[in-house]
């Protein structure tokens, strides 16, 4: 069994349907751990790395970040069609919501392409070149969804109408597809990746800037939007290196703070 002072090492494996490690105390069947053994061999390459006893990194933050996302960007077309056409101040509030979506997701990817790309195609086996690739163009594809998300937006909001809502619900559609088959890349490939080859050091400066990059103010809103659906356990130590001051008063006020911002756009504080 996997005490609370277990390390993980590159014998422990991560399990992306589950979001959580499988360590090489663990007891489960053998069959299981021998397919999803080889379903990561390639992205690990262990063999290849000689210290088998080596720390990964835990990058389970990832995920509660990923799940934030996808919901909110799942209830967001429902979110604009439950705008009457022509209610202007209902709309510029659900717009308000999207906009933050909408920059949460740009300084996410901003700092993955920045900080994380550059360092596993400098460390990754040959054979994980192409999985970057994939993820790389899948941003690509999403920057451009982003950007009709943004034109649709500036349009409905100054009309309210009922032809730009639709053009809007649909662009988020769009958007919600090609971030989900993103993010599944990410978790299924990307994850192990980073575990393996990138620092603790260096994988905290990725959610640092993501904090900096975002205005202060949205960050208790950001906070309890991961805290909805995220592992308190992982929400903790997501807190670990922030002032004492806001790791004491955000897992308290952070969720009542998303929860307003529910009922404001989705109409219930448990979307």
């Amino acid at each position: 069994m996997v005490t609370d002072t277990h390390r993980h090492t590159r014998r422990c494996w991560w399990n992306h349907e589950t979001g959580r490690w499988i360590c090489h105390q663990s007891q489960g069947s053998a069959a299981g751990q021998d397919d999803a053994q080889a379903d990561t061999a390639v992205v690990l390459d262990r063999d290849a790395t000689p210290d088998t006893e080596a720390p990964l990194v835990d990058v389970r933050d990832m995920l509660v970040v990923h799940t934030a996302l996808l919901r909110e960007f799942r209830l967001a077309p429902d979110a604009v069609a439950r705008v009457a056409p022509g209610a202007a101040r209902r709309a510029a509030a659900v717009d308000r919501h999207l906009g933050f979506l909408c920059d949460m997701l740009h300084h996410h990817h901003a700092g993955e392409d920045e900080l994380l790309w550059p360092k596993l195609r400098d460390r990754v086996p040959p054979a994980a070149l192409e999985l970057l690739d994939t993820v790389e163009a899948q941003h690509e594809r999403i920057d451009a969804v982003l950007s009709e998300v943004t034109a649709a937006r500036a349009r409905w909001v100054r009309d309210a109408s009922a032809d730009p809502r639709g053009e809007l619900m649909a662009a988020l559609q769009r958007l919600h597809e090609v971030l989900d088959e993103h993010l599944a890349a990410e978790e299924r490939y990307v994850l192990p990746l980073a575990a393996c080859h990138v620092t603790p050091a260096e994988w905290h400066a990725l959610g640092d800037a993501g904090v900096a990059a975002m205005p202060k103010s949205v960050l208790p809103l950001a906070f309890g939007t991961f805290a909805y659906e995220g592992d308190p356990a992982v929400l903790r130590d997501m807190l670990k290196t922030a002032p004492a001051l806001p790791r004491l008063i955000l897992p308290r006020i952070a969720p009542r703070i998303y929860a307003r911002r529910a009922l404001q756009v989705h109409g219930t504080r448990r979307p």
